[in-house]
């Protein structure tokens, strides 16, 4: 039926006909453009489809390119190959892979520099353009598509393909002389068949649809079956329980990703992100696209809002990626709404199970088949929603997982992609005001998501997707196992697993914050609330945010910092648009005075980019209570307290050097914000015009050091403490503190924020544990640097804090 097709004067009528149904894109991959012009050309195709041939031909003669039809230099061949399905020989009774036509035709003819250029055909990629349910159902997917539904295809997406040619090949690098043609024409089959299979999984992801069969070879895994028998202590009746629990885990765990319902939930995303959000702006996406060709990659966002489970996905598919497998809690794997999620991807994990040992083998061996099969995987390292805009600190239960699974495979091209994932105004904005204002955090709900759409019908301005450093999990393991971690099974966990764990977490939480978009909204924030009084004219805002321009632009540090609007007019227009605030006319003046709810609320997109400032910050405020300071004297004084901001913050530096802080010295003096004479570091005075954006930068880490100096200060005071009696000391310190100075403490409130802020310090050794108790006392580095510390605040923040404890 294809050569009758083919035929030149019925291809030619059914050309005609074609060309009016058919809007296509071109893509071209590397080195495409100079091969596509030779007369040595031959297209390869990766069925044999008139409908693509047909396509292929439209292209190249709008194009100007040469025609796929036409004859192959001077042999009677024509320019193209077409790839056959395999099909069951019922003779033998199996199935058999077919052989193409002409390819060894060509081979025999012995064309001499002939070039390759594979061909691919997406029918529908871009689903804001499918409006019906038909669209839909003729999508793109893994299933081999017959005439009937190849005609619906065109019919329903014809005017939406994408036509994109593949790096050029070079024939006489593929084939080996010795060989025969037919063996020649065999194996270059198999290498373009790989190839088209690489490129469709690329963006529809590995297939996996059948999942029975996934529930099955999970079952009958080794490492799965292993523990079943030694659970069962080789009783049978309790065999046959295990493995039918070990079923229902695994159905319970493996996704069931169905194309049908993404197109539809993408359809459904693509008018929220344009008509409630300004679109998705995407940075970096370039080179993970490459990435994704050899490479399976794991995306771990930071998390801010419910709706980040959408950006990405939507994200990826927008742009031909593949869909990830997304870790979801199965407290969403309700009636309905499971099956719709598992059917976009998701993966329901229970919120503790490592004490459930067949559970943890079942769902192990889950993450380590799919990265076997170079799959994507994604989930948000935090846990959960940061509701104060920091980064959160890692968890390291999935990561953990993460490493042991690859360490046990042999696939070693596995990618960690961290992700920042930004928004100009939050749904949940409203939601956070209470903790923002310093409440203790309120448990997830499964109605949470809904409470976010009384905020639907306001302005939500733009939302940001930026692309970090990928992380090669084998380069990275080799470096802190000294190349020592494999491992025969994901159950194992080897002597490296912890400190390589929360490494690579702080790694990834680093390389986020790196990688921050730096929005309207963060640097309007900033600008304002770090003013003393939290009050500026519309001049001295514009000034205010200029800096703080001027001190992204001149850092060495944050060269992959995303500015998304550098017009400091635009900057502070778009923030009124938002309703975060509305200006005050005194005296024909506007006025931005923020209350106590709107400067809870700015406080978030502060929040975002603060740690962008925090050595600026650490800087001046080591000269502000001061006249002077010796260079020398600052610089000890910053190395003592920077690895605990460094942790807290997931700031680039882990650990700060003279260069460094001497680079952001010359930054602040260059601008003059400081004054240095021979070593001999000042302050601008009170009047001087420069005071006030001094005060505005160091007020960004002042809160944090005094809280650590609060800490720190009952410790000194007691020679052994509890950590429940602490924070109570903490907390109470904290509530006198906030009715003097009207600032929020919320760390010491909230018992996980405490445990993060003990960890970090005992960590670094500021805070001894005793292994017998658990009392906590202070270190000998913290009474050394005590007197030096004081260095830091004014004597009456000091007297204060004495006369509390």
């Amino acid at each position: 039926m294809f050569k009758f097709l083919t035929n030149k004067h019925f291809f030619s009528a059914l050309k005609f006909a074609f060309k009016k149904l058919i809007a296509y894109e071109i893509e071209f991959e590397k080195g495409v453009k100079e091969g596509i012009k030779k007369e040595s050309v031959l297209y390869a195709l990766p069925l044999d489809s008139i409908c693509d041939l047909l396509a292929l031909d439209v292209v190249c003669d709008q194009n100007k390119l040469l025609s796929p039809t036409g004859p192959l230099l001077h042999s009677k061949q024509s320019r193209f190959i077409c790839l056959k399905s395999p099909q069951y020989v019922v003779s033998e009774q199996k199935i058999k892979r077919q052989r193409t036509d002409n390819l060894e035709q060509i081979l025999d003819s012995n064309l001499e520099n002939l070039t390759i250029i594979p061909v691919s055909f997406i029918w529908g990629k871009h689903p804001d353009k499918q409006q019906s349910f038909f669209k839909i159902i003729f999508s793109p997917s893994w299933r081999t598509s017959g005439s009937i539904k190849k005609f619906f295809k065109v019919i329903f997406h014809g005017r939406n393909l994408v036509v994109k040619f593949q790096e050029p090949l070079d024939l006489t690098k593929l084939i080996d002389q010795q060989n025969t043609n037919e063996k020649n024409s065999l194996i270059l089959s198999r290498y373009l068949r790989a190839l088209f299979r690489k490129s469709k999984q690329a963006m529809l992801g590995p297939d996996i649809s059948h999942r029975r069969t996934m529930v099955k070879s999970l079952v009958r895994n080794i490492h799965v079956r292993k523990e079943i028998n030694q659970l069962s202590e080789g009783k049978r009746p309790k065999k046959k329980r295990l493995v039918k629990k070990a079923y229902r885990y695994a159905n319970e765990i493996c996704s069931d990703l169905n194309y049908p319902i993404v197109r539809t939930l993408i359809r459904g995303f693509t008018w929220f992100w344009n008509t409630r959000y300004e679109g998705i702006h995407i940075n970096n996406l370039e080179t993970i696209k490459e990435l994704s060709k050899d490479n399976a990659l794991i995306y771990l966002p930071c998390h801010r809002s419910h709706i980040d489970y959408c950006a990405l996905s939507y994200i990826l598919y927008q742009n031909g990626l593949m869909l990830p497998q997304v870790a979801a809690g199965n407290n969403l794997n309700l009636p309905i709404i499971g099956g719709i999620l598992r059917g976009a991807g998701a993966v329901f994990m229970r919120r503790s199970f490592m004490k459930n040992i067949l559970y943890s083998t079942v769902f192990f061996e889950y993450i380590r088949s799919l990265m076997m099969k170079g799959n994507s995987i994604e989930f948000f390292p935090e846990g959960g929603r940061s509701r104060s805009g920091f980064s959160l600190p890692s968890r390291p239960g999935l990561l953990s997982l993460i490493l042991r699974s690859f360490a046990s495979i042999k696939y070693k091209k596995v990618k960690i992609v961290p992700i920042y994932i930004g928004y100009e105004k939050i749904l949940e904005g409203q939601s956070y005001l209470s903790e923002l204002s310093g409440a203790k955090k309120k448990r997830e709900s499964i109605l949470d998501p809904i409470r976010v759409f009384k905020d639907f019908n306001n302005y939500l301005g733009n939302a940001y997707l930026n692309f970090g450093n990928p992380i090669d999990i084998e380069s990275f393991l080799k470096v802190q196992t000294d190349d020592d971690f494999h491992i025969d099974s994901p159950l194992v966990k080897p002597e490296w697993l912890k400190p390589t764990t929360n490494i690579l977490g702080e790694k990834i939480m680093r390389t986020i914050n790196n990688s921050v978009a730096v929005s309207s909204t963060s640097l309007f924030s900033i600008g304002l609330l770090t003013d003393p009084v939290q009050t500026l004219d519309e001049e001295s805002l514009r000034s205010r945010i200029s800096l703080f321009l001027s001190l992204i632009e001149r850092s060495d540090a944050y060269k992959e910092v995303w500015v998304t609007e550098k017009d400091v007019s635009k900057i502070i227009a778009k923030t009124e648009k938002l309703r975060f605030i509305t200006h005050k006319l005194i005296s024909s003046q506007k006025v931005y005075q923020p209350n106590s709810n709107e400067v809870a609320t700015l406080s978030f997109y502060k929040s975002n980019i603060s740690h962008l400032y925090m050595l600026y910050s650490l800087i001046c405020e080591s000269v502000r209570y001061v006249d002077s300071i010796q260079k020398r004297d600052m610089q000890d004084l910053i190395k003592m307290v920077y690895p605990i901001f460094s942790r807290e913050y997931h700031l680039k530096i882990p650990k700060i050097n003279e260069e460094e802080i001497n680079k952001s010295l010359k930054v602040l003096t260059d601008m003059g914000i400081l004054f240095i004479d021979s070593d001999s570091i000042t302050k601008p005075d009170s009047n001087h015009i420069k005071f006030d954006e001094f005060l505005s930068i160091s007020n960004i880490c002042e809160p944090s050091l005094k809280r650590f100096y609060m800490a720190l200060s009952v410790l000194w005071e007691t020679s052994s403490i509890s950590k429940e009696d602490l924070q109570l000391k903490c907390e109470s310190l904290a509530k006198k503190l906030e009715k003097l100075e009207g600032w929020p403490y919320p760390e010491f409130s909230d018992t996980k924020k405490f445990q993060n802020f003990l960890d970090f310090m005992t960590n670094e050794k500021y805070i001894k544990e005793d292994p017998v108790n658990g009392n906590l006392t202070a270190s000998k580095v913290t009474l050394k640097a005590k007197e030096n510390y004081i260095g830091f605040f004014d004597n009456r923040f000091i007297d204060l804090v004495k006369s509390m404890n």
